[in-house]
């Protein structure tokens, strides 16, 4: 069973005295109705997901388990694996890359372990812990939506693709602001296995 660990993730940071903030709103595209991925938002616990994963993400979920070494070793689900397959397929949407999908994956590995928490530290709540001035608590549980925002403060911190030049776990607290920055660059290497194993 893997520890529940939050940081304080606020994209807030008062610099030189000018309040920096994370985007207001997310550029994703309205998602249709009626999808359902099977990344579900949970109670803290896990328990009460609702919406089931497809069979892609059991496979997924038991052919990781025997590759992953980090936190998710043995601990990934098929609700997991759908949370993280949103992740990536946000990225492949908005034409990043497969170091972008791995940074974004290695950040909801720390911050929930890839559950879709309805619930966290303060106001934090989601795949990221995004906090309320990120958006509505419907958007920041859309796992499209809120991975589409974290993209956003990636891109309003590191402009220009300015993070390529940077260390992935260091671009991760960058861009969450975690009183814990050490602990992104720790889930690099699995994200890393995830992401290769859902890309397409």
């Amino acid at each position: 069973m893997p520890k529940f660990v939050f940081t304080a993730t606020s994209s807030v940071l008062l610099t030189g005295g000018l309040l920096l903030a994370g985007p207001g709103a997310a550029s994703a595209d309205e998602k249709e109705e009626g999808t359902d991925s099977g990344c579900a938002g949970v109670e803290m616990n896990a328990d009460g997901s609702s919406g089931a994963p497809s069979e892609e993400a059991e496979k997924a979920a038991e052919e990781l388990n025997d590759k992953l070494k980090q936190d998710m070793a043995d601990s990934m689900s098929p609700q997991n694996a759908a949370c993280a397959n949103e992740v990536v397929q946000a990225a492949q949407d908005r034409d990043m890359n497969k170091e972008a999908a791995t940074i974004a994956v290695a950040t909801t590995i720390v911050e929930t372990h890839l559950n879709n928490y309805t619930g966290g530290d303060r106001d934090s709540i989601g795949l990221f812990q995004q906090r309320d001035h990120y958006g509505s608590s419907d958007e920041r549980l859309d796992a499209g939506w809120a991975t589409e925002a974290f993209f956003d403060e990636l891109e309003a911190v590191y402009p220009d693709g300015s993070w390529e030049s940077e260390s992935l776990g260091k671009v991760a607290q960058d861009v969450q602001r975690s009183a814990y920055p050490d602990r992104y660059h720790d889930q690099i290497d699995d994200a890393e296995v995830i992401v290769d194993h859902l890309w397409s």
